[in-house]
């Protein structure tokens, strides 16, 4: 199909997600959402991603879990595991604290980011040592980057630049809706708008499936270089949507 323009996008999106339960204006969607891990085409893990609402802080925390499995957790014994708290504000969601631990026993690829919007300073704490890099409104984490998204496409918005910090640099990422899809999953059909993300300065791109029918879960993720498919997310199961 071909891709849609600016202009009739929010009928796009109202046409795919017709019978879908809207979220409350002002709120993040909830959920809890498991994915098979393929590299190259071959399953290597699962990834299990949640988002819960603190009522008491009016703050949200997201959680992804990604194990290995296999040959493969001879690299990664351990799971993967990012942590990030973040908050809804007029603009958008804005990153509060991120961590990962990269799933070794070196731990080379942990890292810690503090963002102190107060003093427009994010800290950041990797294995080679600490940095402050500046901050400036609509910067995300890695969870926020995928919230972000589809709160934008829920809200019928073609999506926008986002920069993202999640070690001393800031990158910049672009996206481009890209038409239409139905995909079939090990947690049923779906209706898709498919999104293709880009990274200033990288060979690589990435395809995001996101179901209307979901609030924009990505239902599928693959990540490509040189028309090769590298690694693919598929939804295997959902809860909470």
């Amino acid at each position: 199909m071909r891709r849609p323009k600016l202009t009739v996008l929010a009928a796009l999106l109202a046409a795919l997600s017709s019978g879908a339960v809207v979220a409350s204006p002002g709120s993040v969607p909830t959920y809890e959402a498991r994915y098979d891990v393929e590299y190259k085409g071959r399953r290597v893990g699962e990834s299990v991603q949640r988002v819960v609402h603190d009522a008491g802080t009016s703050t949200y925390r997201f959680e992804s879990v990604t194990s290995a499995r296999g040959i493969a957790r001879l690299l990664r014994p351990r799971p993967v595991v990012e942590h990030s708290t973040f908050e809804l504000v007029a603009n958008g969601v804005r990153p509060l604290e991120f961590r990962i631990d990269d799933g070794t026993r070196k731990g080379d690829d942990d890292v810690e980011v503090e963002f102190d919007w107060a003093a427009g300073t994010a800290r950041i704490v990797t294995s080679t040592g600490r940095a402050e890099v500046p901050l400036a409104s609509g910067v995300h984490d890695r969870a926020t980057l995928q919230i972000a998204l589809m709160l934008e496409l829920e809200a019928g918005r073609e999506p926008r630049r986002h920069d993202l910090i999640d070690d001393e640099t800031v990158k910049r990422y672009t996206y481009e809706v890209d038409g239409t899809e139905t995909l079939e999953t090990p947690a049923g059909t779906h209706e898709t708008i498919r999104v293709v993300q880009r990274r200033d300065g990288s060979s690589r791109h990435t395809i995001i499936w996101t179901a209307p029918a979901l609030h924009h879960l990505p239902v599928k993720i693959e990540q490509r270089r040189d028309g090769e498919t590298l690694t693919t997310l598929t939804l295997a199961a959902i809860d909470g949507l």
